[in-house]
């Protein structure tokens, strides 16, 4: 049985006897170890993915910049 609403304190509240599609129990608690490792591992994509994008991003707008100017 599949309880989806919170505390009932004396309140009769729908149940559902099948859970619904898609429906995944709640996982528990990651050790520390792993929580850790997932993030370095985030911190690392987000600097990869920062120190790619702001090259790039300054190249455009030089682009930009320089299209613009010679368009005289």
């Amino acid at each position: 049985m599949v309880f989806l609403n919170g505390p009932s304190r004396g309140v009769s509240r729908a149940r559902l006897h099948d859970a619904p599609p898609g429906y995944r129990p709640p996982r528990h608690r990651l050790p520390l170890a792993l929580r850790r490792r997932r993030a370095r591992r985030d911190w690392v994509l987000m600097r990869v993915t920062s120190l790619l994008l702001v090259p790039i991003a300054a190249a455009l707008a030089v682009l930009i910049i320089l299209m613009i100017a010679t368009h005289a």
